[in-house]
């Protein structure tokens, strides 16, 4: 399957949406001339076995039939499955009225997946595909996670192979922040960066590759003295002038995926982007966010606000009222990402999508 997710065919998306199914074109959110949902389907959490496969197929199915297009997973999810099911659910999604370019898939790349249907760990990989295989050397590896070329190239087209495609909407840099660059220094840190920015350029001028971001934990989080610190600013400037050396006007550096919900509020609350907050600065730059854990993995639904928020707004469960919470801050906050297997699940979080979002702001 190929084609990015493109103007025409999200704009196509979010009409029948709106026309079939009913649902407000508040639930649409505009950027980078693309049409998104305010909702997104992450593929994190279950078993490497064939009946979460099935859940997760069904489940990404489901969404973008009834008002999700944006399908988030990673290579190291479910050590390659979740890239492996919501590949075989496109090939299903082929079949039936939708094209590939009315929706969006972002995975990610940097971790050491290991591979369920080949048995083999994390550690197993490494020795067996990636050491044997001549791709890194052991100390290019820190905790788990690789950012060298060759690793990265060989990542990259397992991911085409894996989701079944000839392109990628979005890959995200996964974690690399947090994993490394307290070893590695600010210096060398940014450094391997721009190597990464270089290849992830390439990608883009194969036509192989739509945009690139960074899927990060604390890093866009913290204090500007704490080791994990990235300043946004930089990583732009770094990723654009890897564009230009591409013969590019602008880079594919657009997105950038943080946690973000009733526990964790700093992207929106600490002021450690020169002066603004994440959100202010991300909005600033023109990157587009994408959310993790707005249920922070079920740790939330007792959370003291939970109920206040689905009895203001007369939801049917507490994780509506999360959920909602989070989908209501708008830009540069495209769309949380909802880890969703179970069908009764998916319908209940798709009950939102017939929402307007809330004006928080």
């Amino acid at each position: 399957m190929s084609s990015f997710a493109n103007s025409k065919g999200t704009n196509e998306y979010k009409e029948y949406m709106i026309t079939k199914k009913n649902l407000p074109e508040s639930h649409f959110r505009e950027f980078e001339d693309l049409n998104f949902t305010s909702l997104g389907m992450g593929t994190y959490l279950g078993k490497p076995n064939i009946e979460t496969d099935k859940l997760v197929e069904n489940a990404v199915i489901e969404s973008i039939e009834n008002g999700i297009n944006v399908i988030d997973t990673a290579i190291n999810y479910r050590r390659q499955k979740s890239e492996r099911a919501i590949g075989n659910a496109l090939r299903k999604l082929e079949q039936s009225r939708f094209n590939k370019n009315q929706f969006f898939i972002s995975s990610k790349i940097g971790y050491i997946p290991g591979d369920a249907d080949r048995n083999l760990s994390p550690k197993e990989y490494i020795d067996e595909i990636l050491i044997n295989g001549g791709l890194v050397s052991k100390k290019e590896i820190i905790n788990f996670n690789c950012m060298s070329i060759p690793y990265l190239e060989h990542q990259f087209n397992q991911s085409l192979k894996n989701l079944k495609v000839d392109s990628i909407d979005l890959l995200y840099l996964h974690n690399v922040a947090e994993s490394q660059k307290s070893i590695l220094g600010e210096q060398k840190f940014y450094e391997m960066m721009m190597r990464s920015f270089e290849f992830l350029e390439s990608k883009r001028a194969d036509n192989k590759l739509k945009f690139y971001g960074m899927a990060t934990w604390d890093c866009f989080r913290v204090k500007e003295i704490s080791p994990e610190y990235v300043d946004l600013s930089k990583i732009t400037s770094l990723a654009q002038t890897a564009a230009e050396e591409m013969g590019k006007t602008k880079s594919g550096f657009k997105f950038i995926m943080l946690p973000f919900n009733l526990a964790m509020s700093e992207a929106a609350t600490l002021k450690n982007q020169n002066g603004k907050t994440f959100f202010e600065k991300a909005n600033e730059l023109d990157i587009g966010v994408f959310t993790a854990v707005p249920l922070l993995q079920g740790r939330l639904l007792n959370h003291n606000k939970s109920k206040e928020l689905k009895n203001k707004w007369n939801l049917k469960t507490t994780a509506q009222g999360i959920i909602q919470y989070v989908r209501s801050y708008g830009m540069p906050l495209i769309a949380p990402l909802i880890g969703q297997k179970q069908s009764q699940h998916v319908k209940e979080n798709l009950e939102l999508a017939k929402l307007p979002p809330q004006n928080l702001k």
